[in-house]
């Protein structure tokens, strides 16, 4: 999903919208993960949210290091 700061803001945030999160309605939701990208994505969601929180920031730092566009 893109996040969206307002008008005129033109950032670049994502995110990888994991099982029921919950997102504001402002942003938009795009694409899907495949098979594999989904277990990667199991892998860091096992560890949990940084702080315990209900959502936010990997408790493991992760770097994206590629991405494959179909």
């Amino acid at each position: 999903a893109m996040a969206n700061a307002g008008p005129d803001t033109n950032g670049s945030q994502f995110f990888l919208v994991y099982k029921d999160s919950k997102l504001p309605p402002n942003y938009t939701v795009f694409g899907t993960i495949d098979s594999t990208g989904l277990a990667t994505l199991d892998k860091i969601a096992k560890d949990g949210v940084a702080g315990g929180a209900q959502d936010g920031s990997p408790a493991t730092p992760v770097t994206v290091k590629s991405v494959l566009l179909d």
